[in-house]
């Protein structure tokens, strides 16, 4: 290792390297603020006026910061510059704003510790702030669900009409101060009556319901039924001018929930709605008594279903009567390749836009090496809002594929599927549409992320891309270089991924961090992580390595690791790090093991079953440990008998346990706690106290037994959850993951 980069392993040094690149913004959303009259007259034209949201997370006020910039087209050179001064935003939970862009709404969350959590919606037109709504005046047991990938805030075209996520919270005995119960009056038998949440992340929320608010009456109207919990509501044509028709999915509660975040296999229908316009002003009797919704499908086909999206015509003036959404079989691994359908209200039938039968080819390129193709099944969990073009013949989405995020559109007419052409970055993800203008963020691993927009002509391989902000984005100290091998155990089937190393390190053998994702089905990606710039300061190659069973490719390369965890995988891992070492100028003395859920459930699986490799040190994050015991303490059991057992996607919940002696030993043998007596690494445990996923507990305990040891190990505790993503946590782990490298590198 260089001697020159030992100074930047001092603390006040990394405290500087984490601070530059955690200040340094990253876009996350544009506005058009051209209305749609000026727009849709000259439709050729870019848009004049652009605002573009930025986040970056202080570590001085220990909070993500949002700030606004405003950029103006000079027409003659079509370049976009920066119009006055960045204006930083409150704490906005929720936003959204109407399709004719003339009404915004926002909800504000006023938290303190000594009063109740309150929520406020604010309502502006195009001027001004025009009215503040409570939500407790509309419902004193409302509360509007914000937490993301839980929560929808949707305006109706006219921006009267709001459609949202929220529950009733009915306080019980376990909320009343100072309670004795034999001098309760209104004694609640069920007060402590046990309620299962939505897991992880989402420990609070047990029962959604849709709440629908006329911003001009402040009245509302709930959606709800008993057996499930309904969120993502979307507006859809209706059959009279005097009703509003209304979509949502929901999601099965019975017999019992699983783990939501991450997965997106959990059993769910489509849901209709239509009410008379005039229901806001009847008299509704119990305020939290809902109108049911009709199923309308899935009840009977053991589905997931995600992002609903309906077409608007601005020419007409209203919604389409046809529903596109991502369908998955519910069941089986997390993260499955995707079906994109097209639901008809009238006809009540179901037409398949991409299957998720697709495959991907492997394609040879002139050089030798392959790769494989960007056209394929869909592994997305989410359609842009905002998904049509103009005409709404076509829709956008973007799609992981083997090494990158890619953009795509698909004609709904042919179900012709392409690959956006973008040179910029490699890797790409629509944030927004507007008369076929796209709104895209790009990235590259060596490349920070960018705001570009191009208009949609019909091709989307010609295609004009302008770039909104002009800031360096480059990170000139980063080479990479990607890999593709078979894997031994699959013939014609390929690990891919992606080496870094500090450019004055190229070429030269050095420290080389070996990073497997978790999930096990997610993929790394040719984009910008913030990790992997931090290393680079700190003079570290890393790998990262996407192992069969990773998402990308098909529902057959997914599919091939389940009952295999802990063998395939780790097999995979081994081949990977012999390559570096052989190919890539990995110092086979100082070879850096790091990896989170499942990441972490291969690098202390192989740092045991591998011990002769010598690995210099371990970080792992929330890792699990042992397969057999975690079953019985996650909020997602059935991750541990699909993927270690290999138990079929169609199981009941009634049959995910393990039913044998045997199984319960398969379980055990996957896991990193079988090959403990083999390790001899040095361990950094990087535990999450309130992590429902992976309870802390798994890595607890393997702390606790390499200590007994012998084995040099270290274990921190953080009051976080899975991702460990709270500021100071990540900060916190930067800071004792370089210190914990440094000992064993110089």
């Amino acid at each position: 290792m260089a001697q020159s980069y030992k100074d930047c392993y001092a603390i006040e040094k990394l405290k500087s390297i984490y601070n530059r690149y955690s200040f340094e913004p990253i876009p996350n959303k544009i506005t058009f603020l051209d209305n749609g009259e000026e727009s849709s007259s000259h439709p050729n034209d870019e848009p004049r006026m652009l605002k573009i949201d930025w986040r970056l997370r202080d570590t001085f006020q220990v909070k993500a910061i949002t700030f606004q910039q405003l950029y103006c087209l000079q027409k003659e050179i079509k370049q976009y510059e920066k119009i006055g001064l960045p204006d930083k935003q409150p704490d906005v939970a929720l936003q959204t704003t109407s399709l004719d862009g003339h009404r915004t709404v926002l909800l504000l969350t006023n938290k303190s510790d000594s009063t109740p959590e309150k929520q406020f919606l604010e309502i502006y037109d195009r001027n001004r702030l025009i009215k503040t709504i409570d939500v407790k005046v509309l419902n004193e047991d409302l509360k509007i669900i914000d937490q993301p990938n839980f929560s929808s805030f949707v305006l109706d075209p006219n921006g009267n009409i709001l459609l949202c996520v929220a529950q009733i919270e009915k306080k019980s005995i376990k909320d009343v101060k100072d309670f004795t119960p034999s001098t309760c009056k209104d004694y609640d038998i069920d007060g402590f009556e046990y309620r299962q949440s939505w897991g992880e992340k989402f420990s609070k929320i047990f029962h959604s319901q849709i709440v629908m608010i006329d911003l001009d009456s402040n009245e509302h109207v709930l959606l709800g039924h008993e057996d499930y919990s309904l969120c993502r509501p979307f507006f859809h044509q209706s059959k009279s001018e005097n009703e509003i028709s209304i979509g949502c999915v929901g999601l099965k509660e019975q017999p019992y929930k699983l783990g939501l975040i991450y997965c997106t296999n959990r059993n769910g229908c489509l849901f209709s709605v239509s009410v008379k316009r005039d229901i806001f002003s009847k008299d509704k009797g119990d305020a939290n008594k809902a109108i049911v919704p009709e199923i309308i499908y899935g009840q009977r086909s053991n589905v997931s279903i995600e992002s609903p999206r309906v077409y608007y015509s601005r020419t007409n003036k209203q919604f389409d009567n046809k529903v596109i959404f991502l369908e998955r079989n519910s069941g089986g691994p997390h993260n499955q390749a995707a079906r994109l359908q097209l639901f008809d209200f009238e006809t009540k039938s179901i037409k398949t836009i991409v299957s998720d039968e697709l495959r991907r080819e492997v394609i040879t390129n002139s050089d030798g090496n392959s790769e494989y193709s960007d056209i394929g099944p869909l592994f997305t969990s989410n359609l842009p809002s905002n998904c049509f073009s103009d005409d709404g013949r076509f829709i956008f989405l973007n799609s992981n594929v083997s090494l990158a995020r890619k953009s795509f559109s698909i004609c709904l007419e042919t179900n012709t599927m392409k690959v956006l052409d973008f040179s910029l970055t490699n890797s790409t993800e629509i944030l927004d549409i507007k008369s076929d203008w796209i709104c895209l963020l790009g990235s590259s691993i060596n490349h920070l992320p960018n705001i570009y927009i191009g208009r949609f002509n019909g091709d989307v391989e010609k295609i004009d891309w302008i770039t909104v902000d002009n800031r360096k984005c480059a990170l000139s100290n980063l080479a990479y270089e990607k890999f593709c091998f078979e894997s031994r155990y699959f013939p014609g089937k390929f690990v891919t991924g992606l080496c870094t190393s500090p450019i004055d390190r190229k070429g030269k053998v050095g420290p080389m961090i070996i990073i497997p994702h978790g999930g096990p089905h997610s993929n790394f990606c040719d984009e910008y992580y913030q990790s992997l710039a931090l290393y680079t300061e700190l003079g570290l190659k890393t790998c990262l390595i996407n192992y069969v069973g990773s998402t990308g490719v098909d529902r057959d390369y997914v599919d091939a690791l389940l009952g295999r965890i802990g063998e395939t995988d780790v097999q995979d891992l081994y081949d990977c790090i012999s390559l570096m070492i052989k190919n890539y100028q990995a110092d086979p003395n100082a070879l850096i093991l790091n990896g989170g859920s499942h990441g972490g459930f291969l690098v202390t699986n192989i740092s045991g079953q591998h011990p002769e490799l010598n690995f210099c040190a371990c970080i792992a994050r929330n890792p699990v440990i042992d397969v057999s015991i975690m079953f019985g303490i996650t909020d997602i059991p059935d991750w541990n008998v699909v993927e270690a057992l290999g138990l079929p996607g169609s199981t009941p919940l009634s049959d995910i346990y393990p039913k044998n002696s045997d199984q319960v030993s398969r379980m055990f043998n996957s896991s990193p706690l079988a090959h403990l007596e083999r390790v001899k690494v040095p361990t950094l445990m990087l535990l999450g106290r309130n992590d429902l996923r992976v309870p802390h507990s798994q890595g607890l305990l393997f702390h606790k037994l390499l200590k007994s040891r012998g084995i040099e190990t270290k274990c921190l505790v953080y009051d976080d959850v899975h991702d460990l993503q709270k500021i100071d946590v990540d900060f916190d782990c930067f800071i004792n993951v370089a210190k914990f490298i440094e000992k064993f590198i110089f």
